[in-house]
């Protein structure tokens, strides 16, 4: 059986600042002291956001926010998804997939519109996923998959492996989450309209890459929480720069947390719909 690292997340916020004036760069300013971390090969790394929380898996960076407004029409998404129980799509302008509203909120990007965040010395380019999940019990989603490419083609790739799950090529892979690897969080805000996960990626992953270069984005969610409300949006954060609250008494942690063996991805989603129970 496969372990898992499960990664027990601090809690902070982000809060939408105004508009930088001078360039759509964003500045993101991290209290919390990164707390290095081996997971090996035979694992799979489960990272928990629960509902306000933040770490990293396979390179990335991941952290809650409550932003607002956010939705269509507020900030511009390049990929919407929605099915239920799970969902998976990128953003190309063929449909693919679960993919909606295609092409308006689902089309392709130029690497010249992504803008870069500095985290600790450390450039990212950030994208923002508005989560549109139901309350209460139904209110945890996990994100099971996300890999980056880049092209200087369109890229149209519908290819499945025997489970129905995309297993296509759009380009050169700069970013892949990794097989087994998850990002949990349970949704607690008001639907569409506010921002819950922001994602960041390495812009060394990028190297090579020419501004007129398309950049692609796959996302599969609910294998192991399933999806059950409306779209999942993502956009490119940019111009907006969210500043967290770091609880003093536990800094140390505050950026990866704690890594906790654990049996089965099912203990995983249990434990979190237990705490959606509880009220915690």
């Amino acid at each position: 059986m496969r372990n898992m690292g499960i990664i027990e997340t601090h809690t902070f916020k982000h809060h939408l600042m105004k508009p930088m004036k001078s360039s759509f760069s964003l500045q993101v300013a991290l209290a919390a002291a990164a707390l290095a971390f081996t997971v090996s090969a035979s694992q799979a790394t489960v990272l928990d956001l629960g509902s306000s929380g933040s770490g990293s898996v396979g390179g990335a960076l991941f952290s809650t926010t409550d932003i607002q407004p956010t939705g269509t029409g507020v900030f511009d998404p390049f990929l919407s998804i929605q099915n239920t129980p799970t969902e998976q799509g990128y953003n190309g302008s063929n449909g693919n997939f679960d993919t909606k509203r295609v092409p308006q909120w689902t089309h392709e990007i130029l690497f010249s519109q992504m803008q870069i965040t500095t985290i600790n010395g450390s450039q990212y380019y950030g994208f923002l996923v508005d989560v549109n999940e139901p309350n209460g019990v139904k209110a945890p989603i996990s994100l099971d998959s996300l890999r980056l490419w880049t092209s200087s083609t369109i890229q149209t790739s519908t290819s499945t492996d025997a489970n129905g799950k995309f297993n296509g090529s759009l380009g050169t892979l700069v970013f892949d989450l990794g097989a087994g690897n998850s990002v949990h969080y349970i949704d607690q805000q008001r639907g569409s309209g506010s921002g819950d996960i922001n994602i960041f990626i390495p812009v060394s992953d990028f190297a090579g890459t020419k501004p007129t270069d398309y950049v692609y984005m796959y996302q599969a969610w609910g294998s192991s929480d399933m999806s059950e409300g409306g779209f999942e949006e993502t956009a490119m954060i940019a111009g907006a720069v969210p500043v967290p609250e770091v609880a003093p008494s536990s800094i140390l942690f505050g950026f990866l947390g704690l890594v906790v063996a654990a049996s089965s991805r099912r203990a995983l989603g249990g434990r979190v719909r237990a705490l959606v129970r509880h009220g915690k």
